[in-house]
């Protein structure tokens, strides 16, 4: 894949399909830590092609632009996914964050594909969350490629645009990610896949 977007065709089916567009994301853009400057001016703002072009996503956040380039490779599938956007706020970790993941349903199976920053979590069964865990503030779902939108043209904050509220102070979001760039453990680098919720680091959520 590049900037171009020439996006494969898979011959896979069900969870087969799934796993190698979580493959591609893995390998086309893979986590990397970013500089105040580059949060600022890239953070959310890039379309699908650009996000190709860096070839890379911010590792403290990965989920909109990863979501946002499975979503394009899913489109190409006739695959409509659910996009789940979740406003959140976990007591005395940080700011409230914005997290972005899907819903797909395949052959009357529902999957949650979700793009974190500590593993990729490809499960059977809708999003999930801990509520005496996370406190939500907002959760919307909603179907990009029913809303005309071009998911070519279109950034992760356009997208959050359309659902967020006031609940997300950006300055404080940039503070959080790069106090956490100062003295992130290597491990962020990596990609887990979970495939099971018992064997998920968010389990307990």
């Amino acid at each position: 894949m590049s900037g171009e977007l020439s996006i494969p065709t898979f011959c896979e089916t069900g969870a087969g399909l799934l796993l190698s567009v979580v493959d591609l994301i893995h390998q086309n853009v893979p986590k990397s830590v970013w500089d105040m400057e580059r949060l600022r001016k890239s953070f959310g703002n890039r379309t699908v092609p650009m996000i190709l072009a860096d070839g890379d996503v911010m590792a403290f956040g990965p989920c909109p632009d990863r979501t946002l380039v499975a979503s394009a490779v899913l489109r190409h599938h006739g695959i409509r996914p659910t996009i789940v956007y979740h406003e959140r706020r976990v007591p005395g970790f940080g700011p409230s964050t914005a997290h972005i993941a899907m819903e797909i349903v395949l052959a009357g199976r529902t999957w949650m594909m979700d793009f974190g920053s500590r593993e990729t979590r490809l499960i059977e069964g809708s999003y999930y969350y801990n509520p005496e865990v996370e406190e939500t503030l907002a959760l919307e779902r909603f179907d990009l490629t029913a809303m005309d939108i071009d998911l070519m043209d279109i950034t992760p904050n356009q997208i959050f645009g359309l659902v967020a509220t006031e609940n997300i102070d950006m300055e404080l979001k940039f503070d959080h990610y790069a106090k956490q760039a100062r003295r992130y453990s290597g491990k962020i680098l990596e990609d887990r896949l979970a495939l099971d919720k018992s064997h998920s680091v968010y389990y307990e959520l």
